[in-house]
């Protein structure tokens, strides 16, 4: 649930055209984003066969369509496309395989990380659940697995020089949104990412997609990423102790979205666990289980010892 929550303020920023403090939003973008969030919901509701599997995609050229009529025209974004290369190899030589390491960084970067492998485990925990519902418990194994592959795709990315990469969680609802949960969609996806990155024509012209279709996009993902979280978290009993973790844990993480200047005065090696909605709740709610359930623990170390 956290998941989604934590890019809801990236997704309503680009459904109003990505505008900063003291920006104006202008009604094209509004009106842009809302018919691209009409035509994806209704083509998921009331289409059938390859309509509502391309439901996003559709949404994302009627929206594009209506944008090139409404908003100022701009021939300069449009004219890159025409400036970039058609084909081009990612490498720009050995120079960018030195290595460096900075210990100043070693504590940011573990913080950073862990914040990062829990939001790979919630993207990972509610892929599960879309694709195989009808398991009772989480299976760690696969899930084991998919941090595995995420964190040795990060390191790797690292000693090349690229950006690091990461689990979507806008991904993980469109899958709900569509059903369409087959692994070889990711691999067909993997293969065409490679070969997007030696053809720069085609990262260019993703890149001119105008910001409030993809924050709708992003929009329509998250609705199902929080209400898969909710349904998961219900399907457990509540009880006094569990009511406690989740309730004050949750609490504490929306506020890092609803006042992130409190947060901001805490001490630079805190500031990344309450940067965003998932980590904070997340790691509030391990200490809080461990804390309310000492009792337990303890009680049942007692039992064990005897």
């Amino acid at each position: 649930m956290m998941v989604g929550v934590s890019i809801i303020p990236m997704a309503f920023s680009n459904f109003c055209g990505s505008p900063v403090a003291g920006d104006e939003v202008i009604w094209q973008d509004i009106v842009v984003g809302s018919v691209t969030l009409m035509v994806i919901v209704g083509c998921n509701l009331w289409g059938k066969g390859q309509v509502k599997l391309y439901c996003l995609l559709i949404g994302i050229f009627v929206g594009w369509g209506v944008a090139l009529c409404i908003t100022p025209f701009d021939p300069v974004q449009y004219r890159m496309i025409g400036e970039v290369p058609v084909f081009a190899i990612p490498f720009k030589g050995l120079s960018q395989f030195r290595l460096a390491f900075d210990w100043s960084l070693a504590l940011p970067f573990l913080v950073i990380s862990i914040c990062g492998s829990l939001k790979s485990f919630g993207n990972l925990l509610a892929a599960q659940k879309i694709t195989r519902p009808d398991l009772e418990k989480p299976d760690m194994k696969p899930i084991a697995g998919g941090l595995m592959a995420d964190g040795l795709s990060t390191a790797m990315a690292g000693l090349i020089g690229a950006v690091a990469v990461d689990t979507s969680s806008s991904n993980v609802g469109l899958a709900a949104a569509t059903r369409a949960v087959s692994r070889w969609i990711g691999v067909c996806m993997g293969v065409m990412y490679i070969l997007a990155g030696c053809f720069p024509v085609v990262a260019t012209a993703i890149a001119l997609v105008p910001s409030p279709i993809m924050g709708a996009a992003v929009i329509f993902a998250i609705c199902f990423m929080i209400l898969t979280g909710i349904k998961e978290m219900l399907s457990e009993p509540l009880d006094q102790r569990n009511i406690a973790i989740a309730g004050i844990s949750i609490s504490f993480g929306l506020s890092t979205g609803f006042v992130p200047e409190l947060f901001a005065q805490l001490p630079s090696f805190l500031q990344p666990l309450f940067s965003n909605p998932l980590a904070a709740t997340t790691i509030l709610g391990i200490i809080f289980y461990q804390i309310f359930h000492i009792d337990v623990n303890l009680a049942a170390w007692l039992k064990k010892d005897r």
